[in-house]
């Protein structure tokens, strides 16, 4: 399985990305050591991050065009209304 997901910090900033685990991509983006902040910069430090929104995909494709799609203004527009 593969997820597209949306997270949201304190600040109500969100990020969007999708992975095959998303447990542990959740805590990759939520850890601040100093070693792992190049795997996730844009995430770094900004946190804590909490799940806003996640679909699952059986194609990691589908996934990614997904991701591709909140990314756009009609997405984020979506996502406006949840």
């Amino acid at each position: 399985m593969y997820t597209a997901y949306v997270l949201q910090n304190l600040k109500n900033k969100k990020y969007i990305g999708s992975t095959s685990n998303l447990e542990d991509r959740l805590r990759m983006h939520n850890d601040i050591s100093p070693e792992k902040a190049k795997f996730h910069r844009t995430t770094y430090k900004k946190g804590p991050w909490k799940i806003f929104f996640s679909r699952e995909f059986v194609v990691r494709k589908d996934a990614s065009e997904f991701e591709r799609f909140l990314k756009t203004g009609k997405g984020r527009e979506w996502l406006g209304y949840l």
